[in-house]
This record gives C-alpha cells, sequence and structure tokens, in this order.
C-alpha cells in the first residue's frame, strides 16, 4: 500500500513553527525527522504552494546570500490550520487504536489462520 502523504501540510507547518526554511531544508526535516517518510520534493512543493494559496505560508525571498533563495513561514492563518490538523490526526490515532485493538484480539482468536 502506497502512502500518499496526505498529511504533509500538518508536517510542513509543524516545521515552520520551528522557524522560516526553503523548500529543501523541508524535504530534509522530512527525511530526518519523520519515522515513516513518504514525502518527497514534488510533493513539498506541491503543498507549499497549496498552503500559500490559502494563507497558510508565505514566501520571500532571502538575499543576503550569493543567490535569492525562495523562503517560507507560517502565517497567523497557518497557525489556526495547524490547530485543525491537530485536532483531524487526533481523530485518526483513535480510530487507528481502535483498529489495532480489534485486529490484535482477530489474530489471536481461534478463527486467525
Amino acid at each position: 500500500m502506497k502512502h500518499t502523504g496526505r498529511h504533509t501540510g500538518a508536517f510542513l507547518l509543524m516545521f515552520l513553527t520551528e522557524g522560516d526554511c526553503y523548500g529543501g531544508q523541508l524535504l530534509q526535516k522530512c527525511q530526518d525527522e519523520i519515522p515513516v517518510n513518504p514525502i518527497d520534493s514534488a510533493i513539498i512543493y506541491r503543498t507549499l504552494k497549496k498552503l500559500e494559496t490559502e494563507g497558510a505560508v508565505e514566501s520571500y525571498f532571502d538575499t543576503s546570500g550569493e543567490k535569492p533563495i525562495k523562503m517560507y513561514r507560517i502565517t497567523e492563518t497557518g497557525k489556526r490550520t495547524l490547530e485543525d490538523f491537530h485536532e483531524d490526526i487526533e481523530s485518526k490515532i483513535k480510530n487507528l487504536s481502535f483498529f489495532l485493538g480489534k485486529y490484535e484480539e482477530w489474530k489471536k482468536g481461534p478463527d486467525h489462520d
């Protein structure tokens, strides 16, 4: 079963609460920190574009280096979106925990081959 990165926005917004980042930094954080990482660079940039359209993040160019780098920061809207993600993920965890418990019962039962 392939995971599509449905909660990529939640992870990106969470990482942006730690400070502004460019896309490559966010990809690296996903690779380094998310235990089961389904997120690639195409998903990162597609999600950032969507979040920016929704007003959850804003971008700007950091011109302090040799070449300008497009940076992203979370907005107040993004912080509210992060709260919505939190509620959604909490409810999913409850349902997934229920599933895991029922699955374990079935595995231990006499009908399991």
